[in-house]
């Protein structure tokens, strides 16, 4: 049989590890927020880029490598 002192003791530790856990939880899902944000950031990166050389193949006449876009930028 356990005794009432272990049986609040327990309680009290099984309380203390939920705040714990509900403190990680919500440091996790702030971590997944800023992490959404970056990939969302990155993804305007990469389509601003894309239409950027577009442009500059447009603006070339012909579809160049991009090595020599970058070597004709530099």
């Amino acid at each position: 049989m356990v005794r009432p002192g272990r049986f609040s003791d327990r309680i009290e530790s099984l309380r203390a590890s939920e705040r714990d856990l509900a403190g990680e939880v919500a440091q996790l899902r702030r971590e997944e927020e800023y992490l959404r944000l970056k990939v969302r950031q990155a993804r305007e990166q990469v389509r601003y880029y894309e239409g950027l050389l577009a442009l500059l193949r447009r603006d070339f006449g012909r579809s160049p490598s991009l090595v020599e876009v970058v070597r004709r930028l530099g």
